[in-house]
């Protein structure tokens, strides 16, 4: 990309949303169209992750001049656009010429992306649509680094009432406390629930231990009369949910 194509355009700032349909028909058989364009007219998803990159450093920097090379070294470090969206603060902050704005940049990047995610779940059973769920999910989970136990509260229409972190671990272990489990939901009035926590190794094949902990967590749920509705593990595009394989 040259510094006339590389960032949205003056001349695009005026065109109506007729001219942006009409283009967008245009683009229909031309798939080697501009980045900004493609972005605009919704073909966006045939952008490869570098040129994303190096159109999300162009904005979020607001210069042209190392953005290349800044977007370079961000894809070399952490293999893919959605790997530096779920890069922490420490380790994006230990790149070069990040500069002031970068981070908080991508946090909000980030922010957005599971907020829209979570507004694709179906408002009346998120367990009626189990590929929205699982990408909302994914979304959350996938790459992490670290062990993440979390926990969807449900209402008896299995609503969504909150999505909330119950722990963070390590790289292969995350304390759980049922009669804590226990005690949130009976707080927020849940009537049931689905655990879900990542394995940083890329298998989401259920420990031993994941096994024990989600019986213990039932039976604590037992005692306050409420059910669990599946426990998710969340590996590298691969899931396992125990509710298929029988382990509930």
């Amino acid at each position: 990309m040259n510094s006339e194509t590389s960032g949205f355009s003056d001349a695009m700032v005026g065109l109506s949303s007729g001219d942006l349909r009409q283009i967008a028909a245009m683009t229909e058989s031309s798939p080697g169209l501009e980045p900004p364009l493609a972005l605009l007219t919704g073909r966006g998803r045939h952008l490869d992750d570098a040129t994303l990159l190096h159109l999300m450093t162009v904005l979020f920097t607001g210069r042209e001049a190392g953005s290349g090379e800044l977007s370079h070294t961000l894809l070399a470090r952490f293999g893919s656009l959605g790997a530096v969206l779920s890069a922490s603060n420490r380790e994006l902050e230990s790149v070069n010429d990040m500069g002031t704005h970068m981070v908080p940049m991508i946090r909000l990047l980030q922010e957005a992306a599971l907020r829209y995610n979570r507004a694709r779940l179906p408002p009346e059973d998120v367990l009626d649509s189990e590929q929205k769920l699982l990408d909302y999910l994914t979304a959350r989970l996938a790459r992490e680094n670290i062990e993440q136990f979390r926990i969807l509260f449900l209402n008896d229409k299995n609503s969504l009432i909150a999505d909330e972190a119950q722990a963070r671990g390590t790289v292969n272990h995350t304390p759980v406390y049922p009669r804590e489990v226990a005690r949130r939901a009976v707080e927020i009035g849940a009537s049931a629930l689905v655990l879900v926590h990542n394995h940083p190794s890329g298998d989401p094949t259920p420990s031993e231990a994941d096994i024990q902990m989600t019986m213990q967590v039932q039976a604590a749920l037992d005692v306050v009369g409420v059910t669990i509705a599946d426990h998710f593990i969340i590996g590298n595009g691969r899931h396992t949910s125990f509710r298929r394989n029988n382990l509930l």
